[in-house]
């Protein structure tokens, strides 16, 4: 298990936590399973560019750079308290096969970072 797993499943806990949620609801909010957001949170899973995407859709409010590297402040501008927590209005793309290339795309760029990363002992 690699650390940088381990510390985004850290922060995505603190993130539900600060959502006013659990594991189970918001797993739900964004059409994924309770066992899945489990592995993330416990570092044995990555946390996709699906799942980032799903929740950059649903909470607008977060701060994705944060979650990926702990980097920044969790809320963009203030915290979810003056934020709504659902954006529904936000489908970046309705063409399913489009977004999944380009979410491979986004997870390879982010692999390449993590990787540039470890060489550099920024996430170790």
């Amino acid at each position: 298990m690699e650390q940088y797993q381990i510390d985004q499943g850290i922060r995505l806990k603190k993130l539900i936590k600060a959502l006013h949620l659990n594991q189970s609801s918001f797993a739900e909010s964004i059409g994924k399973t309770q066992p899945n957001i489990n592995r993330m949170i416990s570092g044995n899973s990555n946390i996709s560019g699906e799942i980032l995407n799903r929740i950059s859709g649903r909470y607008a409010q977060v701060n994705l750079h944060w979650l990926l590297t702990g980097v920044g402040e969790m809320f963009l501008e203030s915290g979810p308290e003056e934020h709504p927590q659902v954006n529904e209005d936000v489908i970046p793309y309705k063409d399913k096969e489009m977004l999944e290339k380009w979410m491979e795309e986004v997870e390879e760029i982010l692999r390449g970072l993590v990787k540039k990363f470890e060489k550099r002992s920024i996430l170790k």
